[in-house]
């Protein structure tokens, strides 16, 4: 079966959220160990409460790998305290913007968690800075709060729809294979049908040739009488079989109206064409006269890939249907081309499920089928050879 990545281009591995979620983690140590470093690089000693501050930050990431709502109080608790220590919590903040961004990404609500993010992180700033409100960092540490959390939540919401998208489009192969499937069963039962009929109408002729035959023979002719009869006996038990086989079938297929009328052949042809003029279908057709007792596989083949090809033109078609049925060397062809309607796509010949009827017929009869497609026309060429099945 085909794959869902032949249809549908593969995320990239950076907007994937397990790839976004370890970045925010590996950021936040980055910037904890650097401003480490700054601490301790600082001339004056840094207050108690600073150091404290970023140990509770560096607890509150390590926890959001677990818990991404006990890590984020950790880590705003963090921030909280460097404001109340008079330590500028730039670092710390930019931290929670990360761990919030890491949070949403992982499915936490981006609205409670950016408003809760935002305003601790505002309210740490301003505790820097004696509550200057005004001041351009408090209302910065707010927004990036905010967009954080939005991003987050947006790039899960982008991820969540891609893989809705690859499910889909799994769904609808496997529908497709189900469907083609479905076809190719039904076909064959029709297939199967119509050989029925054609089997036992040729057994009937059988048996009846064979009675004329046995009270044709002359007096003495008791051995070949003896022989005649058995041999209609055996006749007749077939004929009997395949009438069983027919009501097994019908039984267990779909039933419809064609089930218990007898197989259709070439001679239905002007008629089957008829009445899909009659639907308002134009149909140019030229129609070889094909001579008789054609082997009735193929005679019912040819009305069955006709009738299919119509039908295809009808649905998928616009315009005029060209159907040609010609016989040229002990070959027929039949070739049917119409215009494509433009919200009509076809992607290859198991697009349409009209095909698997078709190809399956003519395998039956021992015939090929190609299919021509663009962007403007449809042709569907058959090719039945004749040769050794055609009674002279």
């Amino acid at each position: 079966m085909d794959s869902a990545e032949q249809y549908l281009r593969p995320e990239p591995w950076y907007r994937r959220p397990a790839t976004l979620d370890r970045t925010a983690f590996v950021v936040s140590l980055a910037a904890l160990a650097g401003e480490t470093v700054h601490l301790l690089g600082t001339s004056s000693a840094a207050p108690v409460g600073a150091w404290f501050a970023f140990a509770l930050a560096g607890v509150g990431v390590i926890v959001a790998r677990r818990s991404a709502w006990a890590g984020l109080v950790f880590v705003l608790g963090g921030a909280l305290t460097s404001g109340l220590a008079g330590w500028d919590p730039i670092t710390l903040w930019t931290i929670a913007v990360f761990t919030v961004f890491s949070a949403t990404v992982r499915g936490v609500s981006a609205v409670r968690s950016g408003l809760v993010t935002a305003l601790v992180t505002a309210l740490s700033e301003a505790l820097a800075l004696s509550f200057q409100i005004a001041q351009p960092e408090v209302t910065l540490a707010a927004a990036t709060s905010i967009a954080g959390a939005a991003a987050g939540s947006a790039l899960l919401s982008q991820h969540r729809y891609w893989r809705s998208l690859e499910e889909r489009t799994r769904d609808a192969l496997l529908t497709r294979e189900a469907e083609a499937d479905r076809r190719v069963a039904e076909e064959r039962l029709r297939i199967a049908r119509d050989l029925h009929d054609v089997v036992g109408h040729e057994v009937a002729i059988v048996s009846m040739h064979l009675g004329v035959a046995e009270v044709s023979l002359p007096s003495g002719a008791d051995a070949a009488r003896r022989a005649l009869a058995d041999a209609r006996i055996g006749v007749q038990a077939v004929l009997r079989e395949t009438q069983e086989i027919l009501s097994l079938l019908r039984a267990s297929g779909p039933s419809s109206d064609d089930d218990t009328r007898p197989a259709p052949g070439t001679a239905g042809l002007e008629a089957l064409v008829a009445s899909f003029e009659g639907t308002g279908l134009d149909v140019r057709a030229r129609l070889a006269c094909l001579p008789p007792g054609l082997d009735a596989t193929i005679d019912t083949a040819v009305y069955r890939i006709v009738q299919e090809a119509l039908t295809n033109a009808l649905k998928y078609g616009r315009g005029t249907v060209d159907l040609d049925v010609l016989l040229v060397n002990a070959t027929i062809t039949i070739r049917a081309r119409n215009d494509r309607r433009t919200d009509v796509v076809v992607a290859g010949r198991r697009a349409g499920l009209g095909l698997v009827g078709m190809t399956e017929r003519a395998r039956s009869a021992g015939g090929d089928v190609d299919v021509a497609a663009d962007e403007a026309t449809f042709t569907v060429t058959v090719t039945l050879d004749i040769d050794g099945r055609h009674d002279s």
